[in-house]
């Protein structure tokens, strides 16, 4: 069978041009698309206004007349000096139970721990549902009511976000004019806003376009993500009114997040104070879709004159942009991490179908490239990449670097009492914090030894990065033994900088590209010597970072270690700010897993 005859790109793209100069028949229909397109665009940005209007009327009037009102009274109840602690409690208890959108009352008295409160139940039912302590979520902080206290402002209104159960809450301060227990008081509650998350969300107008609640920075409330919108040019004028206290309603034309022209517009909803933002928007492509209508006729009629033209163009276009499509498919797939994305479908026999084909082997070996990259250390990959043509050589160069070398402590108990995938989970569970810290402080993470990690630390501030480090891996370590006590893991750490050896290491077939050299074996003997809980840093290091305010060294006993043939002056080092933590006693020392 012969082979087809090949049309290639260039040809297509000649023949549709050729096709294309029909357009300028719809000249004639231009003017009429424009009166109609000023038209609706009236039309839209009065629907917005008033969409906008009304949402931040609406709050305003929830907030104040179903919340802040029955409050007030509840908070006048409670503040009848005639009334003893007891009476107080039970008017809370009352209260919350005839305000279904209150879901917290306290009292809270200043300078003392005595803070009364009363809950709905249901809610702190959905709290522990999702292991949240209720007290924790519910409860205004001590400091928080003094320092609301100390301000003397008559009411004070603020929101969290709690997205264990994707709930707002708003914090309502009013405080108490007759004193409780003798001590000045402040009445609080926590709202559940889910009223106002469901009047936005149920809207009429979100058919057609989109109803934001922005905070005063610009950050999207009822909205897990909580995106940032103040980079839209249509929120950073919202912002500027709201800042200079102008809450005028606005409408105009702005440039989305997803690069295409919107209509929007702005109202304020006060909420006591805080300042929310309402943004009404529309996409032009929808607000004007009946322009588009008039333009399908009208090409409708001119198709009627220019039949086989028009075929003609819609099957090459067909046949031109599909592939396309499917390719920046495939490519924004990869973009995002899928390396599984293939295009598939294009058949054609030109540079559409070779870049396709090109396409797939890219992806396949990008996947290889991108799963090897998390076998080798940061350091490896830029050798890789500042390689010529003829790849990595053996060999290294001399740099000084600081080395910290992090062992946990009491793994080999720990191993023994757990099945080895539970063993292999958990590890991996302490290593990804681990290397996240490692990375936010401008180290690489060289390897992994059972246990053990081993990281290096470059440049002029290697010596104080490497220290912070280890003292952001105790604090993490710390939190991670209060979330998980039953698995009795600590770590101990050692620091050393100085000049080592940097390179490929190993034969031509098989390299690993690490550093070498004394300092990495002192800063590996150090880590042995750490108690758990202690980080042990070399003379050297002490030397770069003692005067550095945020660290605190002490001066450990000179010890001992194989290959030298003195003492070796050490030292632990301890956040600036705090007390030395606690650490094993001597006996500890020696490595437990």
């Amino acid at each position: 069978m012969a082979a087809l005859p090949r049309l290639n790109l260039r040809n297509k793209l000649l023949l549709f041009a050729v096709v294309i100069a029909i357009i300028p028949l719809l000249i004639a229909g231009q003017s009429l698309i424009r009166i109609a397109r000023d038209e609706m665009k009236s039309s839209a940005n009065d629907q917005l206004v008033t969409t906008a209007r009304q949402i931040g009327d609406e709050i305003d009037d929830v907030f104040d007349n179903a919340w802040l009102a029955p409050l007030q009274v509840v908070r006048n109840a409670v503040d009848d000096p005639t009334l003893g602690p007891p009476e107080k409690i039970a008017l809370l208890k009352h209260g919350i139970a005839n305000l279904p959108d209150v879901v917290a009352m306290q009292i809270t008295v200043a300078g003392s721990r005595i803070a009364p409160i009363a809950t709905q139940e249901a809610f702190s039912d959905r709290l522990k549902g999702a292991a949240l302590d209720p007290m924790s979520v519910l409860k205004v902080p001590m400091e928080a009511a003094n320092n609301f206290l100390a301000e003397g402002r008559e009411v004070g209104v603020s929101v969290d976000y709690v997205p264990e159960i994707d709930a707002w809450l708003a914090t309502v301060n009013l405080p108490l004019k007759s004193p409780f227990a003798g001590q000045k008081a402040l009445f609080s509650a926590k709202i559940n806003l889910a009223r106002i998350g469901d009047a936005v969300a149920n809207h009429p107008f979100q058919r057609t376009g989109a109803i934001r609640l922005l905070d005063a920075s610009g950050h999207a409330l009822f909205d897990k993500a909580r995106p940032d919108l103040g980079n839209l040019s249509i929120v950073g004028q919202a912002k500027t009114l709201l800042a200079s206290n102008t809450p005028v309603t606005s409408v105009e034309s702005f440039t989305g997040a997803d690069g295409k022209p919107w209509l929007g517009a702005f109202s304020f909803a006060s909420v006591q104070g805080l300042g929310w933002i309402v943004l009404a928007e529309k996409s032009e492509a929808n607000a004007y879709f009946a322009v588009g209508e008039m333009i399908n006729s009208l090409g409708f009629w001119l198709a009627l004159g220019l039949a086989v033209a028009a075929i003609g163009a819609i099957v090459l276009a067909i046949r031109i942009s599909r592939p396309i499509v499917k390719i920046g498919v495939a490519a924004t797939e990869v973009g995002a991490g899928n390396f599984q994305a293939r295009v598939t479908g294009v058949r054609s026999r030109d540079e559409i179908g070779d870049l396709a084909q090109r396409m797939n082997t890219m992806i396949v070996q990008i996947n290889e490239r991108f799963q090897l990259a998390k076998f080798v250390s940061g350091a490896a990959v830029a050798a890789v990449q500042r390689a010529d043509h003829e790849g990595v050589k053996l060999g290294g160069t001399r740099r000084v670097v600081a080395i910290l070398f992090a062992d946990i402590r009491g793994y080999t108990a720990f191993s023994e009492k757990r099945d080895p995938e539970e063993v292999v989970e958990i590890l991996n569970y302490y290593f990804q914090r681990l290397a996240d810290t490692v990375a936010a402080h401008n180290g690489d993470i060289d390897k992994y030894v059972g246990d053990q990690i081993m990281a290096n630390f470059h440049g002029a501030n290697m010596a104080r990065d490497s220290v912070a480090c280890s003292l952001a891996i105790h604090d993490v370590m710390t939190r991670l033994a209060e979330e998980h006590p039953e698995w009795h893991l600590d770590i101990g750490i050692g620091v050393d900088m100085g000049e080592v050896v940097m390179g490929a290491m190993g034969s031509k077939e098989r390299m690993d590209y690490t550093v070498l050299g004394d300092h990495v074996n002192l800063s590996a003997r150090l880590c042995s010597h750490a108690a758990a809980r202690q980080t042990i840093i070399s003379n050297a290091v002490a030397e770069a970072v003692k005067d550095d305010p945020q660290f605190s060294l002490e001066p450990l006993e000179p010890i001992h270690v194989k290959g030298k043939t003195g003492d070796l002056k050490v030292f632990a080092v301890h956040h600036a700010t705090a007390a030395p933590p606690a650490a094993a006693p001597q006996a500890e020392l020696a490595r437990a897993g």
